[in-house]
């Protein structure tokens, strides 16, 4: 059985109509070659610091970039490193009726149906789950375990494939700055933030990169549900 590691992070969350989650899947043990790919990749304007789709900028730009090509350049069979993001519209989201009034709760419900989606397209791999850090009242061990549950219900996985499941910061843990660029390169559209007068024309440069090499033309609509770039649009219920 095949181990891997799973960082999952979010993004606007707050105050937009759109909310992503993505994570970033690679084997455990192909991930000390794929850190030393991507710093290299940084070299020389970002030797150190974090990554961030916040921290896009005109004279940053070709490092990211370079980082983005990094990433998408690595051989499935050599570095098999994939992305996997979910899309709410939260103005479709009902917390009152599902979720008991808390939107931490549903939040944590997309957590699950973002690693489920894992769960359902690598069936020979178990995981380890590392989510960004946040400031939440939810155990990952209870989360860890209904992930068990859910997987042997619903999938006939009852090996417990979710084997680890805690938080990282992000500074520390460069596959979740990887997951923080491309689903901002996303975000950035769906939310118009790229059709806005005063938008970056760093970050519409390397949005527009990171959907050319993802071969992405709306993202608005779903991609396939495997490969090395996917967007899944969830459909919530009413």
């Amino acid at each position: 059985m095949i181990q891997s590691n799973v960082y999952i992070d979010e993004s606007s969350q707050n105050a937009h109509r759109y909310l992503g989650l993505a994570g970033l899947i690679i084997d455990t043990s192909c991930q000390d070659q794929f850190r030393k790919i991507i710093q290299n990749a940084r070299l020389p304007e970002l030797p150190e610091g974090e990554l961030k789709w916040t921290k896009v900028s005109k004279t940053k730009l070709p490092a990211y970039r370079r980082v983005v090509s990094a990433f998408f350049n690595t051989k499935s069979t050599i570095i098999p490193a994939e992305f996997h993001s979910l899309i709410i519209d939260c103005s479709k989201l009902n917390d009152e009726k599902y979720n008991k009034g808390s939107r931490e709760i549903g939040f944590n419900k997309e957590i699950y149906q973002t690693c489920m989606k894992f769960c359902r397209i690598y069936r020979n791999r178990v995981f380890n789950v590392y989510l960004d850090e946040r400031t939440t009242k939810s155990r990952t061990e209870d989360m860890r375990i209904i992930l068990n549950r859910g997987a042997a219900k619903y999938l006939d996985r009852t090996d417990y494939p979710f084997r680890r499941l805690h938080f990282r910061k992000s500074h520390e843990a460069p596959e979740l700055q990887i997951v923080d660029v491309l689903l901002g390169a996303i975000m950035y559209k769906l939310n118009g933030h790229y059709d806005t007068f005063d938008a970056s024309p760093a970050k519409k440069e390397l949005s527009d990169y990171i959907m050319e090499l993802a071969g992405i033309e709306d993202v608005f609509r779903d991609t396939s549900v495997t490969g090395k770039f996917t967007i899944w649009h969830r459909r919530l219920k009413k």
